[in-house]
């Protein structure tokens, strides 16, 4: 038996065991929504989220104690095209600032209380990680120094994508064995807004000028060259792609070789931490555009793992709106956030946690000796 067939046996045994969000769990604590002594349904879509937390947990009450950021980080051989404004030493620097607490997200993760794990999986340059996975340490998993150039040829091999899924998995169950109650994903590397779209093309059967945006402030002439590079990658997948034979594992595979041909590392990494959350019970609260790309794909390779993500925010880029929909996922906020690392996620996880609190701590309609309220319409 070689490697890939041993990574495989590894990565379909993790999704074989993903769980889908307990609904009896999920009924219990919107019945104790509406049994808390305010309007019913006041908090909108924080309610249902929270009730899904819970499912997600399988705890009728949840903890949002322990909280961590993982921002995956890795580079792109596309930024060749001409894709980006800025050059590929630019990951590097932002993993270190991650990593040292001087990156917007390590900054407003601080003041919420969350723990970042900035991991290496595919950075170019020497290796600046440590190997164990500490919180304020950029974690060494690097698989390789950057992609290559999805226009031309695949992004990686269909093992380094499954190392990279299994990175992921794995480090949300570290976290959960550490006592970590919820996982916020971001992501840094440059020019992965191309890819991102790239993914998003094929997955959802669209053009890629619907998909494509100006990434980190692209002109009007390096937006149309950026959405015929993306052309360019998305023909070459379909004048690529494998056939892969009907099993049990189908749309694991293809999504594998989808990911394989057009991805990222940080991206099939942040894929691998949207499935362990269905795996330990972990709920992932997702970022901008390239981690929806990642969510869409680890739809395609573990349809159950989509009841274990929350959506934080609604992304500028085109293909935000659209995979949200697809995936039917209710972002909280909309302020025209665009700037990744996991900024988003953890800005609405202290939203998720407020009304976490107000779950667990507001009295009922009995206790406070008020005639409960019915229910007469709003977001439910």
């Amino acid at each position: 038996m070689d490697d890939e067939q041993l990574l495989k046996i590894q990565l379909f045994g993790f999704l074989d065991s993903a769980k889908m969000p307990d609904p009896d769990i999920y009924e219990a604590a919107k019945k104790r929504w509406d049994n808390i002594g305010k309007p019913i349904a006041g908090l909108g879509l924080l309610e249902d989220a929270v009730a899904r937390m819970a499912a997600v947990s399988r705890k009728v009450r949840i903890a949002l104690d322990q909280k961590a950021l993982v921002v995956m980080c890795g580079d792109h051989g596309v930024i060749a095209e001409g894709v980006s404004q800025c050059g590929p030493d630019v990951t590097a620097i932002v993993a270190r600032n991650l990593a040292d607490r001087r990156a917007s997200a390590s900054i407003m993760a601080a003041r919420a209380g969350v723990d970042v794990f900035p991991v290496d999986v595919g950075i170019r340059g020497p290796k600046m990680g440590r190997p164990d996975l500490k919180a304020g340490q950029l974690t060494d998993r690097r698989l390789a120094e950057g992609t290559g150039n999805i226009a031309r040829e695949p992004a990686m091999t269909s093992a380094q994508c499954m190392e990279a899924l299994l990175t992921g998995i794995n480090i949300v169950g570290d976290l959960s064995q550490a006592g970590y109650q919820a996982v916020c994903i971001g992501e840094m590397g440059v020019g992965n807004t191309t890819p991102a779209s790239a993914l998003t093309s094929v997955l959802l059967n669209l053009p890629a000028d619907e998909v494509t945006g100006k990434g980190a402030g692209l002109s009007d002439e390096g937006l149309r060259h950026k959405i015929e590079v993306v052309e360019r990658a998305v023909a070459r997948y379909w004048a690529a792609a494998e056939q892969i034979e009907d099993g049990p594992h189908f749309r694991a595979e293809v999504g594998v070789e989808v990911l394989a041909q057009l991805g990222g590392f940080e991206i099939a990494a942040m894929t691998g931490l949207c499935i362990g959350g269905a795996v330990f019970g972990v709920p992932v609260i997702l970022d901008g555009v390239i981690s929806l790309a990642s969510a869409l794909a680890a739809r395609l390779i573990c349809e159950n793992c989509v009841g274990s993500l929350f959506a934080s925010h609604k992304p500028l880029e085109p293909a935000g709106a659209k995979i949200l929909n697809y995936l039917h996922l209710k972002p909280v906020i909309d302020a025209g956030l665009c700037l990744g690392e996991g900024t988003g996620a953890v800005l609405a996880l202290s939203l998720y946690e407020s009304a976490a609190a107000v779950y667990n701590e507001m009295k009922t309609f009995d206790e406070i000796g008020v005639e409960p309220y019915r229910f007469s319409g709003g977001i439910r």
